[in-house]
């Protein structure tokens, strides 16, 4: 297996899926909701050891050449967005959510004969 630790990118919806999302919803009479992750890039997983240096005002006394290795993805990590995604997905995977076949942003779930 090849892993490729510079792919970064993470699926963003595509404009005419959200158009047909809007459009079907109105249509149909569907109740629609948004919702927004607080601070959801810190919520990623890393894949490999990451390392930084210390950041300002923590610098340790003792060590103050050491890194950092990070556990968590954090802001203006390159690879932040694809780990949130990694992690949203593995989650709604989880709940019974599939990834629609032609926008990989776009989750389904049928459930009482309703979609959701």
């Amino acid at each position: 297996m090849v892993l490729d630790y510079e792919e970064t990118f993470s699926p963003v919806a595509k404009m005419t899926s959200v158009q047909v999302l809007i459009s079907l919803a109105s249509s149909m009479g569907w109740k629609m909701w948004q919702l927004d992750v607080k601070n959801a890039f810190l919520y990623g997983e890393v894949d490999r050891e990451i390392y930084m240096s210390q950041p300002p005002g923590f610098i340790s006394k003792t060590s103050p050449n050491h890194v950092c290795r990070l556990k968590k993805a954090i802001y203006e990590l390159k690879q932040a967005p694809r780990a949130w995604y990694g992690k949203i997905a593995q989650y709604l995977l989880f709940y019974g959510f599939h990834v629609s076949n032609s926008d990989p942003s776009m989750f389904v779930k049928k459930y009482n004969n309703m979609h959701v």
